[in-house]
């Protein structure tokens, strides 16, 4: 087992512990999703992926995807699906849910892609493939053609966080934006301040200062 892979492991292992979670260690499938598929895809570099990852769903209970991939405004969601767990017994409730769940992830900004535990085991060169093409295509769509002119970059930054105002009842903090994009604070806050300017966004004072901004396009009723 690759060492990055293992310092993976431990990482989650200790955080689930510090969190109680319900899950404190990784199946048998997420871990060989790791080191067959995402592992040799990326060269085993785990910046930026997550296990276990909390949600709320619609109906405002607690889920977990088994995967998820965050940087630089990519959201991805990975599921390895077991036969048993998620297909041959299920009842007609629980698989309504389950493509309700996935809806809300997609109609939340989220790539989701799902294999099955098959799969991941014995064609990990297709997932590869597919989770590749996944990231590859979301790059391509956002960061083609004149990107590297700054005009350009500023106008994809823009559109990257209305949406993230957009899942976030129409707020921002510079911390919030910080971590979406792995950018320092100050950063974040410039960035913030730019679209200000252009009356994209409002500041929001608290003792005479700024610690939020609103999208100024937002309707709140």
């Amino acid at each position: 087992m690759h060492p990055n892979l293992i310092s993976f492991i431990e990482r989650f292992e200790r955080e689930a512990a510090l969190s109680s979670s319900y899950r404190s260690k990784l199946d048998i499938s997420s871990i060989s999703f790791l080191e067959q598929v995402w592992g040799p895809a990326f060269d085993h570099n785990y910046d930026g992926l997550r296990a276990e990852h909390p949600f709320v769903d619609h109906k405002g209970g607690q889920r977990f995807a088994d995967f998820v991939y965050i940087k630089n405004g990519m959201r991805l969601v990975v599921e390895i699906d077991g036969f048993t767990t998620h297909a041959r017994n299920i009842s007609p409730a629980e698989f309504n849910d389950h493509l309700i769940r996935q809806n809300d992830l997609v109609l939340s900004g989220w790539i989701v892609l799902r294999f099955s535990a098959w799969q991941v085991k014995n064609h990990s060169q297709k997932c590869m493939f597919q989770l590749k093409q996944a990231i590859g295509h979301w790059w391509a769509l956002t960061y083609s053609g004149e990107s590297t002119k700054p005009t350009k970059l500023w106008e994809i930054r823009k559109q990257l966080l209305i949406q993230l105002a957009m899942r976030r009842d129409g707020k921002l903090k510079p911390s919030e934006v910080a971590r979406e994009f792995q950018i320092s604070n100050r950063t974040a806050i410039d960035w913030l301040q730019r679209f200000e300017q252009e009356g994209i966004l409002r500041g929001q004072a608290s003792k005479h200062r700024t610690t939020s901004y609103l999208l100024s396009s937002y309707n709140q009723s």
